[in-house]
């Protein structure tokens, strides 16, 4: 087989959760701009994480692009995957994200509207996927968050250009969903078999609705205290960051999935939030905070680094 067969042929196994790659990157430089304003951190880190966030989305894009073209049937088979549909909407979040990033007010604009126009297409189209198709309890997961956690991030941007009932739109939905699945996602992980290896790094993207929630919170009150309601987002974040490193024994023992790339955003996401929480709060936990921006940076520098050598080798685009 030639070298372009080949590259046909492993476009067909390119995973839509790779498009999480371009959520956590985006997060992270989004911690780093937080990073320099706050602690007069190095600002060319964010802005180069910010570069690769773009990079990243772009190539899953046109990959993506050329998988549906040169392989329909592939495309298709994850948009119709019980657990892999809850994937798509990571394309929207991307945008918000890119939005969130981008310094030129009229492309961040044109980005995250778009982004929040076609979440809210993709959360319509799931949601009654959900409710029209015979689903087995096995195949809800912390993945289903993820369409939920793209409502909550709306408000940054949004109440930060003056769209305060988009805003809010976004926000009550978000919310109200996070809810919902909050109570579903654990009576599973409680009362179902394990998760399969693979969606095991899942159980980060239980730490982000909560965290994105307070941002998000923040947003709305346009610099406003964040009173009794930014306490309790932020306090079950804390609380699910918590119960996250309880599991990470179990977790480093896994072996490289795309998935891993679940751990990015939603620690971004904390990062994000404990630095607005421990300045608006006066709590004291800088250096905490400090150490925990480290932390996420290593995590997704390393997953970034495990994806790149899997791509390089050959190994990435294979089947699962």
């Amino acid at each position: 087989m030639s070298q372009d067969e080949n590259a046909r042929v492993s476009l067909a196994h390119l995973p839509l959760p790779l498009f999480a790659a371009t959520m956590g990157l985006a997060g992270l430089a989004m911690v780093w701009n937080e990073s320099h304003a706050s602690w007069g951190w190095p600002a060319v880190v964010g802005e180069g994480v910010a570069v690769l966030a773009v990079l990243s989305f772009l190539a899953m894009a046109g990959g993506y692009a050329l998988k549906a073209a040169l392989h329909p049937a592939a495309a298709w088979g994850e948009i119709a995957h019980p657990v892999r549909l809850n994937f798509l909407p990571a394309i929207s979040i991307s945008l918000i994200l890119l939005g969130i990033v981008t310094d030129s007010e009229p492309l961040s604009t044109a980005l995250w509207g778009s982004g929040a126009l076609l979440h809210l297409v993709l959360m319509l189209a799931i949601v009654t996927s959900w409710m029209h198709r015979q689903l087995e309890l096995g195949t809800l997961n912390p993945v289903w968050f993820i369409p939920a956690v793209g409502n909550i991030l709306v408000p940054i941007p949004a109440a930060q250009a003056g769209y305060m009932e988009v805003a809010w739109f976004f926000f009550s939905v978000g919310l109200f969903f996070w809810l919902i699945l909050m109570t579903l996602v654990y009576y599973r992980l409680i009362f179902a078999p394990n998760l399969p290896a693979f969606l095991l790094p899942t159980l980060f993207v239980l730490l982000a609705p909560p965290a994105a929630g307070y941002l998000a919170w923040v947003a709305l009150l346009d610099g406003g205290d964040p009173g009794i309601v930014g306490r309790l987002l932020y306090y079950k974040a804390l609380f699910t960051f918590l119960l996250l490193l309880i599991q990470v024994p179990r977790l480093v023992r896994l072996p490289y999935f795309p998935s891993w790339w679940a751990y990015t955003f939603p620690l971004a996401a904390f990062c994000l939030a404990s630095q607005h929480f421990v300045q608006a709060y006066e709590t004291g936990g800088g250096r905490g905070v400090m150490l925990l921006v480290v932390l996420t940076t290593l995590v997704i520098a390393v997953v970034f680094v495990a994806t790149l050598v899997k791509l390089l080798s050959g190994r990435l685009l294979r089947p699962e």
